[in-house]
């Protein structure tokens, strides 16, 4: 006679039964729903631990989950002052500790409301595609934990054809200590739409919390999106993030994380290019100085025949900064045609500093193109003697290169002012370059 042994579940500190059982008050009933699965299936993935491979050079103590308590749903209302660079989108959104602000006059096509007002007035829209197919991945914890725990919920869905100008900023403005904000983002771009969204984290210098994320995004044929994330969260903040996309016919969608702020960082962004001709782009840069810890994994799946992906991740590191990239381009069967590339580019600044880069390809198709590649240094010296000889100082000939090595991924952005404050931060992080 055998018996079948229950596995108890398993809870990262402050995300236990008795935190979930204050999430779903007053939800609609598909939001609770969702939640509850979430949970369940949250409890039953094993808590990360630095012997698993993802976790080996970022051990997940450093998260401190224990110091964190997740802040209550936060509410929807009406924006309510204007920040900087407001007036050149076509819809803002703010989210702080308390209110979830809204743009009130939204372009035809367009809409952009909380998740749970989504539940009611976009009931199929939320049933096809929230905690949907975007991920390919199991088991990942920390999505879960989003899945059942999230407390910012914003829903975005452009009309078929419909071409946003400017695009949607959404500003993140955190200022409660050791609270845990958990931003949940749903976007779909419907056949023909062109769209780009801009998000801003930033919080005062000395406020620690924990900003745990997730997005999901469905681009339907045709469609072009844009995601730019600039995350400059202040020194004692940990920000942990997943980002995923899928994409259909002909479309394309582009992802650019730019990493500066915070004391520890974990993000993963991957994208499913499914249908012939579907295209993801995929862009970072991270520049991690003062003890800094940032980790970054990427992974481009294609999903079908004559697909098309590139990714260019480039890092600095300085002061005992610690930088990790892990990339996967994986080709399922059947998938001929592939055309896929993986880079990632790292200066070493000073003695101090670390980076690791792991790329990888997991090829199961024939006829296909994929090719991956990772360099690691400091700065070329000469370089360094070009600029010296034309009358520039050593400090300010390493701020030009280290700016020009950032470049290529900051015209990525499509914001001019959003350039130059890219361009000031990496200029405050490398202060005295000198060794």
């Amino acid at each position: 006679m055998s018996s079948t042994v229950m596995t108890p579940p398993q809870f990262l500190a402050g995300f236990d039964e008795a935190a979930f059982d204050a999430c779903a008050s007053g939800e609609a009933s598909f939001i609770c729903t969702r939640r509850e699965k979430a949970f369940n299936d949250y409890g039953m993935i094993p808590n990360p631990t630095s012997r698993d491979e993802e976790y080996r050079r970022t051990d997940p103590m450093l998260f401190r989950m224990g110091r964190y308590a997740r802040m209550p749903t936060i509410a929807t209302g009406r924006l309510q002052k204007t920040r900087r660079w407001d007036e050149a989108f076509d819809v803002v959104v703010s989210i702080t500790d308390h209110r979830l602000g809204l743009s009130e006059d939204l372009p035809a096509g367009v809409t952009v409301c909380s998740l749970n007002d989504a539940a009611t007035s976009h009931p199929e829209l939320m049933e096809g595609y929230f905690m949907g197919a975007a991920s390919p991945e199991e088991g990942r914890k920390f999505l879960e934990l989003n899945n059942a725990f999230w407390n910012a919920g914003l829903f975005i869905h452009v009309a078929r054809g419909v071409v946003l100008e400017k695009g949607i900023l959404i500003h993140y403005d955190v200022e409660a200590e050791h609270a845990a904000l958990l931003p949940r983002l749903l976007v779909i771009g419907e056949e023909q739409s062109q769209f780009s969204i801009i998000e801003d984290y930033q919080s005062s210098h000395e406020t620690p919390f924990l900003c745990c994320s997730a997005r999901e995004f469905y681009a339907h044929a045709g469609a072009q999106v844009k995601l730019v994330t600039l995350q400059e969260w202040g020194p004692s903040v940990v920000h942990i993030a997943e980002d995923w996309a899928r994409v259909d016919r002909d479309a394309m969608v582009d992802l650019v994380s730019l990493s500066l702020g915070g004391k520890t960082s974990k993000m993963t962004v991957g994208c499913t290019v499914c249908e012939p001709q579907a295209n993801a782009y995929l862009g970072g840069l991270y520049f991690a100085n003062d003890k800094q810890h940032f980790d970054q994994k990427t992974l481009q799946l294609h999903a079908a025949p004559d697909t098309f992906s590139k990714m260019l991740y480039k890092g600095a590191a300085k002061d005992k900064g610690y930088s990790v990239y892990q990339g996967i381009i994986q080709a399922t069967h059947g998938s001929i045609g592939v055309d896929a590339y993986q880079t990632n580019n790292n200066l070493i600044l000073d003695k101090g500093a670390r980076a690791d880069s792991l790329p990888g390809l997991i090829i199961n198709a024939d006829e296909l193109a994929c090719s991956h590649g990772a360099t690691m240094g400091n700065l070329d010296p000469e370089q360094l003697h070009y600029l010296r000889t034309r009358g520039i100082d050593e400090v300010e000939a390493r701020k030009i290169l280290v700016l020009g090595f950032f470049e290529e991924v900051v015209q990525r952005v499509p914001h001019a002012p959003i350039q130059e404050r890219l361009h000031d931060m990496i200029e405050r992080k490398l202060g005295d370059t000198d060794e």
